[in-house]
């Protein structure tokens, strides 16, 4: 499996996909940072952020290699292990960007404690993040249930569930906005539950446990799909290929 989820890596490494995703994500989380923002704002934002940019980020390696050769990997290592190695290589790429994002959130929202100017040095703003480590803590917690969801929408709206290009490309950007905009989305009620507490600066703003039950059940239950779609296709494509072999057989018998 770990070289299957290395092969992966490479394909999408090579195919220049994740580009357009890692510019996005960067534009979208230095709009997020250019007001002067709390720690927690900035982190919720760069959370939420990631839902479209991992849906994105899954579509791109979905859609990276030709069926011919997808079709030899899943011959090789088992279209189940292939699919799977698929989905397990953005959401990988998903939370490096989100640990990246919340390192950019420490060093240059507002300080927590509000103590430090926000045109102070770096190693205040570190040390007073250091002090409040509840609202980092909760800000990753957010940033995994977006991950989580992101990589569900991107799962459920591509191949080898949706095929047609266009389709999936607008399934899965009104999928995006739904998981933002609607509160029995795990994703949305965690964010809007950050919003509704509280109302110190100091206090952490922590998501409800059953968003993140949440976004690992929708989750499960996405890749499950995914999976099984893939060896169903696999499974029909080789019985289409052994009716076509059997019945060239039998014209060639005949003749």
């Amino acid at each position: 499996m770990i070289a299957l989820l290395r092969f992966q890596a490479a394909i999408l490494l090579r195919s220049h996909r994740w580009i357009f995703p890692l510019i996005a994500y960067g534009l979208l989380i230095a709009v997020g940072a250019a007001g002067s923002t709390s720690l927690a704002e900035t982190l919720d934002w760069s959370g939420a952020m990631l839902v479209p940019v991992v849906a994105f980020l899954t579509r791109a390696m979905l859609t990276a290699e030709p069926d011919a050769a997808r079709a030899c990997v899943g011959a090789a290592a088992g279209p189940a292990r292939a699919q799977l190695a698929s989905l397990l290589v953005p959401l990988g790429g998903g939370a490096l960007l989100g640990a990246a994002a919340v390192v950019f959130g420490v060093l240059t929202a507002e300080p927590a404690s509000g103590l430090a100017s926000p045109a102070g040095s770096l190693a205040d703003k570190v040390t007073d993040a250091a002090h409040h480590p509840g609202i980092v803590v909760a800000g990753l917690l957010i940033a995994l249930i977006c991950l989580l969801v992101g990589s569900a929408v991107g799962a459920l709206c591509n191949p080898p569930m949706l095929r047609h290009p266009g389709a999936a490309m607008l399934t899965t950007l009104a999928a995006v906005v739904l998981a933002l905009a609607v509160d029995v989305s795990p994703a949305a009620a965690a964010i809007s539950g950050t919003k509704a507490q509280a109302a110190s600066p100091l206090a952490a703003t922590w998501p409800g446990a059953a968003s993140l039950v949440g976004a690992c059940c929708l989750l499960a239950a996405a890749w499950a799909v995914s999976v099984l779609a893939a060896t169903r296709r696999r499974r029909i494509r080789r019985q289409a290929a052994a009716s076509d072999l059997l019945l060239e057989r039998t014209n060639t018998a005949r003749a």
